[in-house]
């Protein structure tokens, strides 16, 4: 038990697995490396590729920020 500031005493808990959540962010930056130079590699007009540019790195975010609270789901229903 350790108390806090507020002087409560609270038990500590498991350590939450951030690893795994700096693994598929760095795993969605490469990705959205790779597949933008597709992107611009496949489209000609430049405002379709900053469009796409874009979507690209929205679509990596919640794609990433649904994978973690997926694990978070898991690790809190164990």
């Amino acid at each position: 038990m350790t108390e806090t500031l507020l002087l409560r005493n609270e038990i500590k808990g498991s350590a939450y697995p951030m690893i795994l959540e700096k693994i598929v962010f760095i795993s969605a930056i490469v990705a959205f490396v790779y597949l933008n130079q597709y992107l611009w590699s496949s489209t000609d007009e430049i405002v379709y590729q900053w469009v796409g540019t874009v979507a690209l790195a929205l679509s990596m975010l919640v794609l990433t920020e649904i994978i973690g609270r997926i694990m978070q789901s898991i690790r809190a229903s164990k």
